[in-house]
């Protein structure tokens, strides 16, 4: 029987945690801190008013290391997470980023080894308000191998997600699909948090529609020169994507603006700022973003 931990309990973490949880309760954990555990166990955790009482952890019992470890936090975290992380990373565990972006796998290889690191997205429009999460789509995890890691275990974790009913997708150039991803994360995310909008405007919104355009162009020129294959073939996609989530739904972005919560704009705006210095492709409008996120943060 597999073990499968996660690290992180936002809209994503949870999500995928109750469908593993609904497969088989007895596979899953969530590591956390003294405090989190007294709390969750107290107030619970509502998947679409559904509760759950997760196996929280706060240690490593009798030396059994998980099978899998879910990293699902933001990218300002991901250093105290890897501290949180080290004492449950075994022999054969194989971690699992489902963070937004394209570094953390990068930043998880420099401390367990790219052998142990798996390269994933994921696509779903859950919302987190307290303890309580809710979405409509069930979304989709891809994933894949960035190097040296055993393409039995990916394939492991592929009818793993199958049995748990998960729909996920391995791929063979996963880094291509992370950039897909990315778009959506600095196109999509960025601007819902600036215009505070849900993805309904997304549906009829022309002049949004331009400014998607805008800065799409920006990601593309800096991923083609990263040598990633990305074109107006994801572009597309990610507007249509946009255009069938539920109309209600909010970014990950929107959610920590109204929260008053520090987004992840240094991964999105930030990456695409300081690649396109290293390519020398000006990104103006990626520029423009970064220092309106940043004051609206700094009243905060």
């Amino acid at each position: 029987m597999k073990s499968i931990y996660f690290l992180g309990l936002g809209a994503l973490g949870t999500k995928y945690a109750a469908n593993f949880y609904e497969y088989n309760p007895e596979i899953v954990s969530v590591i956390v801190d003294e405090e989190r555990k007294n709390r969750y166990e107290k107030s619970r955790i509502f998947v679409n008013d559904k509760a759950y009482d997760f196996n929280y952890v706060t240690k490593i019992k009798d030396n059994n290391y998980p099978d899998y470890i879910f990293l699902v936090v933001k990218s300002s975290h991901l250093q105290q997470a890897i501290e949180d992380m080290k004492p449950f990373v075994g022999e054969n565990t194989m971690i699992v980023s489902l963070m937004n972006g394209i570094s953390s796998e990068r930043v998880l290889a420099d401390h367990f080894g790219w052998d142990r690191v798996v390269n994933a997205v994921a696509y779903m429009d859950a919302v987190k308000v307290d303890n309580r999460v809710t979405f409509s789509s069930i979304g989709k995890i891809i994933f894949g191998k960035m190097d040296s890691i055993n393409h039995d275990k990916l394939v492991d974790l592929h009818e793993l997600m199958n049995v748990a009913e998960i729909p996920n997708q391995l791929s063979d150039d996963i880094q291509k699909a992370q950039w897909a991803k990315y778009l959506v994360n600095v196109v999509g995310n960025q601007l819902t948090f600036l215009l505070e909008f849900p993805y309904g405007q997304f549906r009829t919104n022309q002049h949004l529609e331009i400014l998607m355009d805008m800065i799409s162009n920006e990601v593309l020129a800096v991923g083609n020169a990263h040598g990633v294959a990305i074109g107006q073939e994801e572009v597309d996609r990610m507007k249509s994507t946009m255009k069938i989530v539920d109309e209600f739904g909010k970014t990950s972005m929107l959610q920590d603006r109204e929260a008053k919560r520090y987004s992840e704009v240094d991964e999105f705006a930030g990456e695409i700022i300081s690649l396109g210095k290293q390519y020398n492709i000006p990104t103006p409008y990626n520029e423009f973003i970064y220092n309106m996120v940043k004051s609206i943060e700094e009243t905060y």
